[in-house]
């Protein structure tokens, strides 16, 4: 399986929702800058990126992501903000098409009813993981809801989306 996981919300201590909705929505709103991560997103991405590709989605600019991908000490790629970020489904059309990923073979993992919607905006087959940190995403029918990255880790080693 490949993974797509958002930095805001997932990785990053922030909830971006409402600023991201205001901007999809063409209104103006600040983007807080966040350099703290959660430590259970950092032990999933340490666990599963030997065995399985990697991709961190960034609502940010390129180096704005670059930077918080420095400082919290992770090297992986990323897809940062180039236009239209989360709901809408581009910052998926970029990774699929810079990636060459199969939505099949896709599971994307995020904290906002935005992230689900956006994958979905995408194409429906890409496996989304709801993390409740900060919304409820349950409406939206994920994959899997779970209360932190490590509930996801047992649970798609359970269904055998994970090696390790």
């Amino acid at each position: 399986m490949n993974f797509a996981i958002w930095l805001d919300g997932t990785v990053l201590k922030v909830d971006l929702t409402d600023q991201l909705y205001a901007i999809y929505k063409g209104r103006e709103a600040e983007l807080p800058v966040v350099k703290e991560a959660f430590e259970d997103s950092l032990e999933f991405l340490s666990k599963v990126s030997g065995r399985h590709e990697v991709v961190i989605l960034s609502p940010y600019n390129e180096e704005v992501t670059g930077g918080i991908m420095r400082s919290v000490g992770l090297s992986f790629k990323y897809i940062a903000h180039r236009g239209r970020t989360k709901p809408s489904k581009d910052p998926y059309e970029q990774l699929f098409s810079a990636y060459k990923w199969d939505p099949l073979e896709t599971i994307t993992i995020g904290s906002s009813p935005l992230d689900l919607l956006s994958a979905r905006f995408y194409d429906s087959r890409i496996k989304v993981v709801c993390v409740e940190r900060f919304r409820d995403c349950s409406r939206y029918s994920p994959f899997l809801l779970v209360r932190d990255m490590r509930e996801a880790l047992d649970r798609l080693i359970r269904l055998r989306k994970v090696q390790l």
